[in-house]
């Protein structure tokens, strides 16, 4: 996940004091506005929907997150030999499942801003055609690259991939082993509708928002195809952690702004405005599959830098998109550190997390109840 922003053009000594002020005042305004009227909390409802995780997935979700953040660790395009490692092992992953799977390629320009030289690098889809409407796509996916080293945690400046950068533990292999969980839950079951599973790469700065951002390449693609419905797309990013945690990065008033409160007891859908009606649909849906609350949020696109993670790139193309998440920043302090490591995930709870988006995204594509 990225909380990068652009760099600024040079402002006279006025700008930069009323630019920021009346961005603010619109911003705090606007998602006040639209959170009064409009966010939502799901509470799980009682009953033989909520079953509870399979034994053994919170274990597997743990192994799956150290593999790629520790034993592969770092992976990006300047660290080419373990961002091919992670690819590898995904890929190989959906196969094993026996799902259709396709490497797609995605394009690095030389020179500025990324000088990692021109290189390809790959997302990787697994997919399952439905059998009565398969012209009728459902897109989950999650980002498995990991943050380079940048001068701070914002990812503000240029990369410095000579130093340490973050293992990527919760951002995002928590995501990744999400969706291998989900792809196994589903890997038996015949679908209605089309399903496409997708590892993106290129997620994190410098390429967030950019030509090599992995999933607008893709997204561009998905939108070109002819006689292709896209129901919705569903990014997961950050799932793995629901304990009380140091937050002194999480912006105070944050709460009463975005509906986002500090108690670590819910996972949450935010989407952009286009977006809110199919979160707040699929919120309702997992309502009744999980076991844990979800609470929507919508945010006004009021700057190109308000943006979570890979579904700004469907809505560029005009696909309803949300990301599942745990609130990164606003929640734990190891969000793009060192410390974002395997050991401090909260894996019993993800793993009610995972079981009710697998659950959920079965229904979406018509896998049964």
């Amino acid at each position: 996940m990225s909380a990068s922003r652009p760099p600024r053009k040079p402002r006279t000594r006025l700008r930069r004091f009323l630019v920021p002020l009346a961005a603010a005042v619109v911003l705090v305004g606007g998602v006040c506005l639209f959170v009064q009227s409009g966010s939502r909390v799901f509470h799980p409802r009682p009953g033989d929907g909520n079953l509870p995780a399979p034994m053994g997935l919170a274990d597997q979700l743990r192994d799956d997150v150290r593999h790629l953040s520790e034993t592969i660790g770092e992976r990006h395009p300047y660290r080419p030999e373990a961002l091919e490692a992670a690819a590898a092992w995904i890929e190989a992953r959906f196969h094993a499942l026996g799902y259709d799977v396709r490497r797609l390629p995605v394009g690095i320009p030389e020179g500025a801003p990324f000088h990692t030289g021109e290189t390809r690098v790959w997302n990787i889809e697994a997919s399952r055609r439905g059998t009565e409407r398969p012209n009728e796509v459902l897109v989950v996916g999650g980002h498995y690259d990991s943050k380079v080293a940048t001068p701070n945690w914002r990812a503000a400046g240029p990369p410095q991939p000579q130093r340490l950068g973050t293992p990527g533990a919760n951002d995002n292999a928590s995501a990744v082993a999400g969706l291998l969980a989900i792809a196994e839950h589903l890997a038996e079951t015949e679908f209605r509708r089309t399903l496409r599973l997708v590892a993106f790469v290129n997620e994190e700065p410098p390429f967030f928002r950019t030509e090599a951002m992995g999933s607008l390449v893709y997204a561009r693609a998905l939108a070109a195809e002819p006689d292709t419905e896209v129901i919705g797309m569903i990014s997961m990013d950050l799932i793995g952690c629901y304990s009380p945690q140091v937050r002194t990065k999480r912006i105070p008033g944050t709460g009463l702004v975005t509906g986002l409160v500090d108690r670590p007891d819910y996972v949450a859908f935010l989407s952009n405005r286009r977006s809110r009606h199919f979160a707040r649909e699929v919120a309702a849906v997992f309502q009744e599959r999980g076991a844990i609350t979800v609470r929507t949020a919508a945010i006004p696109a009021v700057h190109r830098s308000v943006a979570w993670s890979d579904d700004w790139a469907f809505w560029q193309v005009g696909i309803p998109a949300f990301t599942v998440t745990d609130t990164a920043w606003l929640r734990h302090d190891h969000y793009h550190e060192l410390s974002d490591t395997w050991d401090r995930l909260d894996y019993p709870v993800m793993a009610e997390v995972v079981w009710g988006l697998a659950r959920t995204v079965g229904h979406l594509v018509g896998a049964g109840p």
